[in-house]
């Protein structure tokens, strides 16, 4: 695979996951990500290669290939903002509680302070 071909592959992959954000199906978004991240492992290895072997890249390329990676810092914000928006809506719809009760407090008992009754014997 050609580096430019690896380059309109993760354009591409930029792109679907850029759309998948803005729809509803976890899915999708899950499986552009998974596109994503495979497209740019792609590229940078086929980069390195390119380093390498001592050849320039053109200055066309170059430029593409820095406008992608200036797409995904913001990329990433929109995913942390998903992210949060997710937990609130989680939060909203399962509340924490203060105090996450064990099996004893269940049970009505009083939580036990010795060790079992296994390990008393080694004491």
């Amino acid at each position: 695979m050609q580096l430019s071909d690896s380059l309109v592959q993760a354009e591409a992959a930029l792109q679907a996951l850029s759309s998948a954000l803005a729809g509803s199906d976890a899915n999708a978004l899950e499986a552009r990500s998974a596109d994503l991240r495979d497209a740019f492992m792609s590229l940078a290895v086929l980069r390195q290669q390119h380093s390498r072997s001592g050849q320039t890249l053109d200055a066309g390329l170059q430029q593409r290939i820095e406008a992608v990676g200036s797409q995904l810092g913001p990329l990433r914000e929109q995913l942390a903002r998903g992210g949060a928006m997710t937990e609130l809506k989680v939060s909203a719809l399962l509340p924490m509680q203060p105090n996450p009760p064990t099996y004893d407090a269940l049970s009505g008992r009083a939580p036990r302070t010795s060790p079992a009754r296994i390990y008393r014997s080694a004491s």
